[in-house]
């Protein structure tokens, strides 16, 4: 009977047949593989990226991100009303924003991109994406959003710190970010805090001046 027993246990132990738990640094690698697969889609069968590749990645960036942000109540008019993605300024992501969420929805709500004005209000959207154009008013831009339940979206630098609330940029092929979580609570978002431990946090630029 023991070496019956014996082989049982060497049985049990092969690989394949019993899964080890995944350390906490393990599973947030995992997530990050899963997010960039996701964002990115198959390899490309070519020696670099095309021209567009940077803005074909964040625009799938923003895509997801708002899969993981839930907006306030009255947010959305009735529960089918579209979830809207606005371009500020002069931007080559627009048309990648575009073809990335056709046919797609967030939260059940269908999407819709829209090109805002250059100047007056930044109109109604959930989603607002500011270009490197707009830096010099982005200020004006954030001050006039107030607290509307609007996740600003910059790729230049210092925008989280100047009251947005999500920056992004792409860093060796892969997307960095930075979340200023005062923008958010001033917009009533709750972002996952899947998101959240994947990106750098930053604070209000008068705030963190401050403390």
């Amino acid at each position: 009977m023991r070496p019956r027993t014996a082989r049982r246990r060497r049985r049990n132990e092969q690989p394949g047949r019993r899964s080890a738990p995944v350390p906490a640094s393990g599973r947030s690698g995992i997530f990050l593989l899963v997010a960039w697969i996701a964002l990115t889609g198959a390899p490309r069968a070519q020696t670099g990226p095309p021209p567009s590749f940077e803005y074909e990645v964040k625009a799938s960036f923003v895509y997801t991100v708002a899969k993981f942000v839930d907006w306030p109540e009255g947010s959305f008019d009735d529960p089918g009303a579209a979830l809207v993605f606005g371009i500020l300024g002069d931007d080559p992501i627009e048309e990648l924003l575009r073809r990335t969420v056709a046919g797609k929805s967030v939260g059940g709500h269908p999407v819709e991109v829209i090109r805002l004005k250059e100047s007056g209000d930044p109109g109604p959207c959930h989603v607002l994406f500011i270009s490197r154009s707009e830096a010099a008013r982005v200020d004006e831009v954030i001050e006039r959003l107030g607290s509307s339940s609007v996740l600003t979206v910059g790729e230049f630098d210092r925008f989280a710190q100047r009251g947005g609330v999500l920056r992004l940029r792409l860093e060796e092929n892969m997307v960095r970010f930075e979340v200023n979580v005062d923008a958010a609570h001033r917009a009533r978002l709750q972002i996952s805090s899947k998101i959240l431990k994947l990106g750098t946090i930053v604070r209000d630029r008068k705030r963190a001046g401050s403390e």
